[in-house]
């Protein structure tokens, strides 16, 4: 069964907000046997979502939409739909109890925009949003339906969770199921890896579909089957990634769909390692990332913020000397950073950065763009300098940090 997606504001299209709600949806989707096939992204015009809704429903069963549920003028989600399955406004004394019990939890006073809430089209089944007070709303066209719910994301997903998918559940209990398993890789790059098992996909049966997902030195590989046997898609699929399990032994981060920062994680627990961070170019983003990760404490020390060269001097054993003849990016820096800070913390592992994120600062020799990234364990090392493409601040940032972290699971996977 196929659906799609439809996000409604302005917001989205002028790129002030981040449409990640239709991601979310996707995933929830897929969980259950959901074919999302489309996602498309319109203004607050009552003219483009008209036709946008029109246009899934002539080609799907279940369409969802998010946002435009709030209380001001621009917020025309619903008086379009009215028009659109011929329905008026009318008062909900369900929804406005439960804005009232809301308001008296937060103990606020409410206004009469957020009256208003309690206003919704009489064509439609109310779907409670316990957590805010724009309730999500079921349309039917024949066969098929729409669910419109508010774009705040927490609802959304609780909305969704809670109502949406037991609804489609419900209604559609016959459709074909999706089954997928998620590897991380490491020591490969995608054309490579692809090279390696060319053999193992062209043997695989129809209903298994093999994805390469390379991120930063990272591949996340993904086994997807699909078919209308469960219990047939599972042996299909046990057999065969115990086969991918086999060919690719050594290389396997994790058996598991996560973050490359749930993965070091994992890693470092199992080699019964812990680790601190040097930062400069990065911020702090390294630390971030490891601690953002649950069950953290078990293996992070800690981290210092080397910005200003005195720092790193003084809190992590850099020599003038490096500094002056190599410069503060540099393997020669990075490498005195790591060693710094596993002396300094007490830690199996650490991890240094020190680079150029611009958009000032570059030089012909170490451009905007220049990292110099230093890994160690347990007196094991790997030292690099890389040179980015040129980007902005923020996507070298990111860069700086997803090589780090993935240079630091390289370490830890490398057999001694």
């Amino acid at each position: 069964m196929n659906a799609e997606v439809i996000a409604i504001g302005d917001e989205l299209l002028i790129g002030q907000v981040t449409d990640t709600n239709s991601g979310y949806i996707a995933r929830q989707l897929n969980r259950h046997g959901i074919e999302l096939i489309r996602v498309t992204q319109v203004r607050d015009r009552a003219e483009e979502i008209t036709a946008a809704v029109n246009e899934s429903l002539s080609r799907v069963s279940v369409v969802l939409l998010t946002g435009g549920l709030g209380p001001t003028k621009d917020d025309i989600t619903k008086t379009t739909l009215c028009e659109i399955f011929g329905g008026k406004l009318v008062y909900s004394e369900q929804t406005q109890a439960s804005n009232d019990a809301l308001f008296a939890r937060q103990g606020k006073e409410m206004n009469e925009l957020t009256r208003r809430q309690a206003m919704l089209p009489d064509v439609c089944t109310i779907i409670p949003n316990p957590i805010g007070t724009a309730p999500a709303m079921l349309f039917r066209r024949g066969e098929k339906i729409l669910v419109s719910m508010p774009g705040v994301p927490f609802e959304m997903r609780n909305i969704m969770e809670n109502s949406v998918i037991p609804i489609i559940d419900e209604m559609f209990p016959t459709r074909g199921h999706i089954i997928h398993t998620t590897k991380l890789i490491s020591g490969f790059t995608e054309s490579r890896l692809a090279t390696y098992l060319s053999d193992y996909e062209t043997a695989l049966p129809s209903s298994l579909k093999l994805a390469y997902l390379p991120n930063m030195g990272i591949i996340r590989l993904r086994l997807t089957a699909r078919g209308n046997d469960r219990a047939e898609l599972t042996a299909l699929m046990t057999r065969y990634s115990s086969e991918l399990s086999e060919l690719l032994s050594g290389h396997i981060v994790a058996e598991e769909d996560m973050t490359p920062g749930e993965a070091l994680g994992k890693l470092l627990k199992t080699n019964g390692c812990t680790i601190s961070t040097a930062e400069s170019c990065t911020g702090g983003n390294v630390a971030a990332r490891i601690v953002a990760v649950s069950g953290a404490s078990e293996y992070y020390k800690g981290g210092i913020v080397s910005y200003d060269n005195n720092v790193k001097t003084a809190e992590l054993g850099v020599s003038v000397q490096d500094l002056q003849t190599y410069g503060a990016v540099s393997d020669a820096v990075a490498r005195s950073m790591a060693r710094g800070a596993a002396g300094k913390f007490a830690t199996d592992c650490a991890i240094a950065t020190s680079g150029v994120a611009g958009p000032g600062g570059g030089s012909p020799e170490k451009p905007v763009g220049t990292v110099s990234i230093s890994v160690y364990k347990k007196g094991e090392e790997i030292t690099r300098t890389i040179k980015f493409p040129p980007s902005d601040r923020e996507k070298n940032i990111e860069r700086f940090t997803s090589t780090a972290i993935t240079m630091m699971i390289e370490l830890l996977m490398q057999k001694k």
